[in-house]
C-alpha cells in the first residue's frame, strides 16, 4: 500500500507508574491448590506485606520486575469508585499487579492508592487473566489461570486498594482456586470472563469450556459445560494421541486449527440468549449460542468462499488474541473482525438472531476492502484495535495500534455506516488520523556554554529528575549499570544518601581533577570530563526507557471515549490536538486561510533551529531579563536593545536570513497585525465558566493534567520564542530599512512577554516537587493504622498538583458531556492561558508553600510576584519564614497602607489557602494600628524582638490619643505590653521603663516592674536601674528590692541585691534606709563563713570591714541627731534552736564605729597570732 504522511490530530501523553505515596505496594502470596504449603504456610499468608522492590542491578532483572509481558486496563460497568483497574503480568508470569488508574472520583470518595502485587506459585498462562464486575455487589472479580490450568478467583473489594489492613485477613476468604477435571486430558488456550459468575476457556482441541459458579459460590466450586463443534464424538476423537494435519504447534502444545484464539468479552445477549463470538486459527468466525451449545454462525473472516479442497489453508498465528470486538445487543449486534493475513483487513458485520437460535450475518461493506493504512513504509504489525460505535448517527470510529519492536503508533478513522462505496474507499485511503508523539521526549540533553553561570551537574540533575521523565526504578537501575561499567562492581553503600546525591557522587568519582603543563589545576578538562560522563549516563537511561515504551494493549474508556495505550511500564492517554498543535505537527497539510497563519509559525521555528547553541542560549538568557526585570525603555527600544546585546547582525548568516525570507513567501509583508492576533489567540483561550469540582481528579488524573501542561507549556514557549525573535529581527532590520513593512511590533512583543511569564510560572510549578500531607479523603489507612508504621502520611507531587488539588475536574458521566480527548485539551489550554480559569496568583502559591513549610521554594517565586499590597505582604511573610527579617520589615512597611485600608474600595482579602487564620484576617484591612499589631505578633512568634519594638512603636504611633474606641484601648494596652517585653528581651531598659510608665493596669504594671528589675539586676544593668526615675513607682521598686534581699540566703554569691538597694536609696537620699539595708548585709556576712576573707593588700580589708565603711558612710550623711537605725539583734545558735524571737534595738553611728574598730582590732590580733581560749561560742582576742 502506498505510504503517505499521516495527519496528526491526536497527541500522546505518556504517564509513568511511580506511586506518589511511599510504601503503597502490598505483596500477597497465593499458595498453590492442593500443595502442602497451603496448610503449612497458612499463618504466613494471612497477612499482606508492604513491599519495597529492591533495585534491579542489571537489565534482565529490570525487565523481570518492571516490564510487563501482558497488561491492560479494565473499566467496571456497574460501580464507579474505583472504576478503572490496570493489571500487569510481571516476573516471568508469576506476578499479577493490579492498581486503580481512575482519572476522577466522587467528591467525598477516598483515593485508592494501593497497588496489589499477587505472587503465584506457577506462571500465569498467556491470555490467562480476565476481569468482571458484579451488578449486585461492589466487588471486582479477577480470574487468573496459571500454566498448570488452575483457575484462581480473586474477589477484590474497593477497600483492598485503600487500606492495607483490609488484605491482612485470611487469603482463603477472598481467593479461591479450582482445577477442572477436564484439564486432565484437555489443555486451555484462552480465558475470558462472560460475567462475574461465568468464564469461558478456549481449548486446544477446538472446543470451549464454560465454567459457571455454583449457586452462591465464590469460585471454589464450578459447574462445567463443554461446547464442541462435532459434539461428543468429535471431542472423543480429539483425545486420540496422534497428530493430524489440521494442527499447529504453539509453545508446549499442539493446537487444532479450529481452536479459538480470540474471544469477544463479555457475552453478547441477543433476544435474551447469550452468544460468544470467537475467531479460530483456521481464519473463521464462529459464534456460539451458549444457551443451546450450538454454533449459531460460522464463516470466513473476510466473507470469502472456502474451498475444502484448497491445499494451503489460511492459518492465524496462535499468539494473536485481539481479532474480534462486538458492540450493541438485544435485537442486533455489530461485530468487527480483523484478519491479520497479508496486509490485514477489517470486516464489519451486523448479526440478527433467527427463531431457531442461529444468527444471520450481514457484511456492512461488502464492496469495499477495508485495509488499514500503516503509519509508515517500515514493517509494522497491527497489535490491537478498538471501535467506538455511535448507534445514533450510526458512525464508527476505528482505533488501531501498530508495533515495530518497542515502538508503537496509533491511528484512527471515522466513517459512517451509510457511506457509499466510493466515498468509503476514499476515507480508508486518505482520512486516517495519527497520534503525534510527545515533544518532551525529544528534549535534547543539556549543554554547557562558555561563560555559563549554571553548573553542568545542576543542569543534568534537573534534566534527569524532571517529573515524569524517568521513573525512580529506571534511574536506580541506570545508576547500578553505570557504576558496574565504570568500576567493575556496585558499591553496596551507595544508597545511603538521596538519589540526586548518589548520582553526583558516582558521576564525580568516575574522573579526577588533573593538572595542566604549568602545574595549575585543569578545571576546563574536569568540566568536559564531567559533561561527558553525564552524557554517557543519559544515553544509558534512554536505552532503558525505550524498553518501558513497548505497547501491550489499546483500551477505550467507555465514559468519555478516551483511548489509552497500556505500555510495558506506563500508560499513554491520547488527547485531541489543539489548533496550534495541528499546524505545528502537520506543516505539509496547511492550506487556505490557515497557510497565512502557519507560514510565520513554521518559518520562525526553522529559523530558530538554524541558530548556534551559543546564540540561542544568549537569546534565552536575555529573554529572562526581559520577563522579570522592570522595563525602563519603551517596547520598540527594548527590542532594539535585545537585538544589539545578542548581536543579531553578526550571529545570523545570510543563508539563514534568505531561507527565512523564502519560507515567509518572499518577504515580511504577510506578517500583519491580524496574523499576529490570530497566532496570539492560538496561544490562549477566552475565559469560560470553570465547572464545579464535583468529581475531582485522582492520582492518574493529576498525572495526566501535569504531563499535558508540561507538553503544552513546552510547545507554547517555543512558539512564543520563535515569534519574539522574528519580531526583534523585523524591528532591528526591516522596519527601519527602505523596505519596512510599517508593522507595529511593540504591542505584539508586550503580549508575547505576558504569555511567556505565565508559561515560565507553569514550567516551574510542573517541574518542582514537594511533599504534601494526605487529606482525609486521600488516606489509605484505617483507625488502627494511624498508630502503625504503615501509615501513609504524605505524597510527593508537583507544586502544580498541590495547588490545583480538588479544583480541576473531568466529569464526563453525564450524557450531554463532550468526549474526553477534546475536554482534556481544552483544560490544558485554559490552564496555560494568562488570566484563565485555573490561573492562581503567585501570592496564593506562596501561601501554599509557606503552609507546607517550604519557604525556600516560596522565595523562588519572588520573581513572579505582583506589586499589589497583598502580594507584597505575602512576600514579606516569605522573607520572614526564609530567615530574612530585615527584608521582610521593608516589605511589610511597603504594604502597610494597602493592607490596612478599610474602605469599601479596597479589594477583599484574597484567598490564602488556609495560610492566614481568622485572627490574621481580622487585623488586615482594619486600619494601620491593627495591621502593625499583626506584624508585631509575627515577629514576636519568631522571637525577633528588635523588630517587635519597631512595629509596636508604629502601631502606637497610629492610635489616636483621643480615640475612645474599646478596641483601640485594648490594642494600646497590648502594644505597650509587647513593647515592654521586647525591650526587656533586647536589654533596651530605658525603652522598657518608658513603656512601663504608660501602663494603665496597676497589677500588670507591678508584675512588669518586677520583671524589669529582676532582668536588669541579673544582666548586670543595676547601675542603669539606679539611674532610671521610675516616677510614681519608686516605692514599689524599693519594696521589690527589699523582698529580694529578704529571700537571699547567702549574700556572698549571686546577684548583690543588698548593694543594689543600698545604691538605690543613696541615689534617692534615703541614707537611713541605705544604712538599714547595709546593716542587714553586715549581719548576714558576720553569720556566714566568708566574711573574714582578706581582700586588701594591708590585711585589714575584708567584706565585713568594707560593709562597716559603707554603713558608716551612709549614717554620716544623716543629721547627727538622727544618725541611728532600728535593727533586730542576731540570735545565737542556742537561742535560734530554742525558738527565741530576736530583740529590736537602736544602733547609733557611735556604736557602729566602735564595732568597726573592734573588728579591726580582732583582725590585727588574728594576724599577730594572739588568741585566747574560751567556750565554743565566745573567743576573746588578747
Amino acid at each position: 500500500m502506498e505510504s503517505r504522511s499521516p495527519f496528526y490530530a491526536y497527541k500522546e501523553t505518556r504517564l509513568d507508574l511511580d506511586p506518589s505515596i511511599q510504601h503503597s505496594t502490598v505483596a500477597i502470596r497465593l499458595p498453590q491448590l492442593g500443595a502442602s504449603t497451603w496448610s503449612t504456610s497458612r499463618t504466613a499468608s494471612k497477612r499482606s506485606q508492604i513491599l519495597e522492590l529492591p533495585v534491579a542491578e542489571d537489565e534482565d532483572t529490570f525487565r523481570q520486575r518492571q516490564l510487563a509481558t501482558a497488561a491492560s486496563v479494565y473499566h467496571r460497568q456497574y460501580h464507579r469508585s474505583p472504576r478503572s483497574f490496570l493489571w500487569r503480568v510481571l516476573e516471568s508470569g508469576k506476578v499479577l499487579s493490579i492498581r486503580v488508574v481512575d482519572v476522577s472520583r466522587d467528591k467525598n470518595a477516598p483515593d485508592s492508592n494501593l497497588t496489589l502485587r499477587f505472587y503465584f506459585q506457577s506462571p500465569i498462562m498467556p491470555c490467562g487473566v480476565a476481569f468482571s464486575d458484579s451488578r449486585e455487589h461492589d466487588v471486582l472479580s479477577a480470574f487468573v489461570m496459571t500454566d498448570n490450568f488452575q483457575l484462581h478467583t480473586l474477589s477484590l473489594r474497593p477497600d483492598y486498594f485503600r487500606k492495607t489492613s483490609s488484605t491482612e485477613g485470611n487469603v482463603e476468604d477472598w481467593c479461591k482456586s479450582y482445577l477442572s477435571p477436564a484439564f486432565g486430558f484437555k489443555k486451555a488456550h484462552r480465558l475470558i470472563a462472560l460475567n462475574s459468575d461465568e468464564v469461558i476457556v478456549s481449548l486446544i482441541d477446538g472446543g470451549l469450556l464454560k465454567l459457571v459458579k455454583k449457586s452462591g459460590g465464590d469460585g471454589l466450586e464450578w459447574k462445567e459445560i463443554h461446547y464442541n463443534e462435532g459434539g461428543w464424538s468429535d471431542s472423543f476423537r480429539n483425545l486420540v494421541p496422534f497428530r493430524r494435519g489440521n494442527t499447529i504447534q504453539y509453545g508446549k502444545h499442539t493446537l487444532e486449527i479450529s481452536s479459538a484464539t480470540s474471544i469477544a468479552s463479555p457475552a453478547t445477549l441477543l433476544d435474551g440468549a447469550p452468544y460468544a463470538f470467537t475467531v479460530s486459527l483456521d481464519h473463521r468466525l464462529r459464534v456460539w449460542n451458549l444457551a443451546t451449545g450450538k454454533i449459531a454462525y460460522m464463516g470466513d473472516l473476510l466473507n470469502q468462499e472456502m474451498d475444502p479442497n484448497e491445499a494451503v489453508k489460511k492459518v492465524i498465528d496462535p499468539s494473536l488474541s485481539q481479532l474480534v470486538k462486538v458492540y450493541g445487543g438485544d435485537e442486533s449486534a455489530i461485530c468487527v473482525t480483523y484478519s491479520p493475513l497479508g496486509t490485514g483487513q477489517f470486516k464489519f458485520w451486523n448479526f440478527v438472531p433467527k427463531i431457531d437460535g442461529s444468527l444471520e450475518a450481514t457484511d456492512l461493506f461488502p464492496h469495499n476492502t477495508l485495509e488499514p493504512r500503516a503509519p509508515t513504509s517500515d514493517l509494522w504489525t497491527m497489535a490491537d484495535f478498538s471501535v467506538v460505535w455511535d448507534s445514533g448517527p450510526n458512525t464508527f470510529v476505528l482505533w488501531t495500534m501498530w508495533k515495530n519492536n518497542t515502538t508503537y503508533r496509533v491511528q484512527t478513522l471515522e466513517f459512517a455506516n451509510d457511506t457509499d462505496s466510493r466515498m468509503l474507499r476514499g476515507a480508508w485511503t486518505n482520512d486516517w488520523k495519527a497520534m503525534a508523539t510527545e515533544t518532551l521526549r525529544e528534549t535534547p540533553v543539556p549543554t554547557s556554554y562558555p561563560g555559563d553561570s549554571s553548573d553542568i551537574t545542576d543542569k543534568y540533575l534537573e534534566f534527569i529528575m524532571f517529573p515524569g521523565k524517568y521513573t525512580t526504578a529506571t534511574i536506580e537501575t541506570g545508576l547500578a549499570l553505570y557504576e558496574h561499567k565504570s568500576r567493575g562492581s556496585t558499591d553496596s553503600q551507595r544508597r545511603s544518601g538521596s538519589l540526586p546525591e548518589r548520582l553526583c557522587s558516582v558521576i564525580a568519582s568516575s574522573h579526577s581533577l588533573g593538572r595542566m603543563a604549568d602545574g595549575s589545576m585543569d578545571y576546563d578538562q574536569l568540566r568536559l570530563a564531567t559533561e561527558d560522563q553525564w552524557r554517557r549516563f543519559c544515553r544509558l537511561l534512554s536505552e532503558l526507557d525505550k524498553l518501558r515504551g513497548e505497547a501491550q494493549s489499546l483500551v477505550i474508556d467507555p465514559e468519555g471515549n478516551m483511548p489509552w495505550v497500556v505500555l510495558a511500564d506506563g500508560l499513554t492517554a491520547i488527547r485531541e490536538c489543539s489548533k496550534l498543535e495541528r499546524i505545528i505537527h502537520n506543516p505539509q497539510a496547511v492550506s487556505g486561510d490557515t497557510e497565512l497563519i502557519a507560514m510565520p509559525l513554521i518559518a520562525a521555528s526553522e529559523f530558530r533551529e538554524s541558530f548556534s547553541d551559543q546564540f540561542l542560549h544568549s537569546c534565552k538568557a536575555m529573554l529572562l531579563g526581559e520577563l522579570f526585570e522592570d522595563p525602563s525603555l519603551t517596547d520598540p527600544a527594548r527590542m532594539l536593545d535585545f537585538y544589539n546585546k545578542c548581536d543579531f547582525a553578526n550571529q545570523i548568516g545570510d543563508e539563514d536570513y534568505q531561507s527565512l525570507v523564502k519560507n515567509l513567501g518572499g518577504g515580511f509583508k504577510n506578517i500583519t497585525t491580524e496574523v499576529c492576533d490570530v497566532i496570539l489567540d492560538l496561544l490562549r483561550l477566552t475565559k469560560g465558566i470553570r465547572p464545579d469540582p464535583v468529581h475531582p481528579l485522582c492520582e492518574y488524573g493529576n498525572k495526566l493534567i501535569v504531563k499535558g501542561v508540561q507538553e503544552v507549556v513546552e510547545l507554547h514557549h517555543n512558539v512564543c520564542l520563535d515569534q519574539l525573535i522574528l519580531l526583534i529581527l523585523i524591528e532591528g532590520e526591516v522596519n527601519h530599512g527602505e523596505d519596512g513593512i510599517k508593522f507595529e511590533t511593540g504591542a505584539v512583543f508586550s503580549q508575547l512577554l505576558t504569555i511567556l511569564r505565565t508559561l515560565e510560572l507553569l514550567r516551574w510549578l510542573t517541574s518542582t516537587q514537594i511533599s504534601v500531607p494526605l487529606g482525609k479523603t486521600d488516606r489509605s489507612s484505617s483507625e488502627n493504622e494511624r498508630s502503625s508504621k504503615q501509615l501513609l502520611p504524605s505524597r510527593i507531587v508537583t507544586v502544580f498538583e498541590a495547588l490545583l488539588h480538588n479544583i480541576i475536574t473531568l466529569d464526563l458521566r453525564k450524557q450531554d458531556q463532550e468526549s474526553m480527548p477534546p475536554a482534556v485539551t481544552e483544560i490544558l489550554l485554559r490552564i496555560c492561558t494568562p488570566d484563565g480559569n485555573y490561573e492562581q496568583t503567585t501570592s496564593l502559591i506562596q501561601c501554599l508553600l509557606l503552609r507546607l513549610e517550604r519557604p525556600d521554594l516560596a522565595m523562588d517565586l519572588q520573581r513572579f510576584t505582583a506589586q499589589d499590597a497583598y502580594s507584597v505582604y505575602i512576600q514579606g511573610r516569605t522573607s520572614l519564614a526564609y530567615d530574612d527579617p530585615q527584608t521582610a520589615a521593608v516589605l511589610f512597611k511597603k504594604a502597610a497602607f494597602g493592607m490596612s485600608d478599610p474602605s469599601p474600595r479596597t479589594p477583599m482579602l484574597k484567598d490564602s489557602g488556609s495560610f492566614l487564620n481568622e485572627i490574621d484576617r481580622s487585623c488586615l484591612n482594619a486600619g494601620l494600628p491593627e495591621y502593625y499589631s499583626h506584624i508585631v505578633s509575627l515577629y514576636e512568634k519568631e522571637k525577633l524582638f528588635s523588630f517587635v519594638i519597631d512595629f509596636a512603636r508604629l502601631a502606637l504611633q497610629f492610635i489616636r490619643a483621643s480615640s475612645e474606641k474599646p478596641q483601640h484601648y485594648h490594642l494600646r494596652t497590648e502594644m505597650h505590653s509587647r513593647l515592654f517585653t521586647a525591650a526587656v528581651q533586647t536589654s533596651r531598659f530605658d525603652l522598657a521603663h518608658s513603656a512601663l510608665t504608660l501602663f494603665t493596669d496597676h497589677a500588670i504594671q507591678r508584675s512588669s516592674l518586677r520583671t524589669l528589675i529582676m532582668k536588669m539586676c541579673e544582666t548586670s544593668y543595676a547601675s542603669q536601674l539606679i539611674q532610671l526615675p521610675f516616677i510614681g513607682l519608686q516605692d514599689e521598686v524599693d519594696e521589690i528590692l527589699a523582698q529580694k534581699c529578704q529571700s537571699i540566703v547567702d549574700v556572698t554569691v549571686g546577684v548583690q541585691y543588698h548593694k543594689i538597694l543600698y545604691a538605690w536609696r543613696i541615689k534617692r537620699n534615703d541614707f537611713r534606709g541605705a544604712a538599714a539595708i547595709s546593716l542587714e548585709r553586715l549581719q548576714r556576712l558576720q553569720q556566714s563563713g566568708d566574711g573574714d576573707r582578706v581582700t586588701g593588700d594591708d590585711g585589714l580589708e575584708t567584706p565585713i570591714t568594707k560593709q562597716y565603711v559603707a554603713l558608716i558612710n551612709a549614717l554620716s550623711c544623716v543629721d547627727p541627731k538622727q544618725a541611728w537605725i532600728l535593727c533586730e539583734e542576731p540570735l545565737r545558735k542556742e537561742a535560734r534552736k530554742n525558738g527565741a524571737q530576736p530583740k529590736r534595738k537602736v544602733v547609733t553611728l557611735e556604736d557602729i564605729r566602735r564595732d568597726y574598730q573592734a573588728e579591726l582590732d580582732r583582725i590585727a590580733a588574728i594576724e599577730n597570732n594572739q588568741f585566747a581560749f574560751a567556750p565554743v561560742d565566745e573567743m576573746d582576742v588578747l
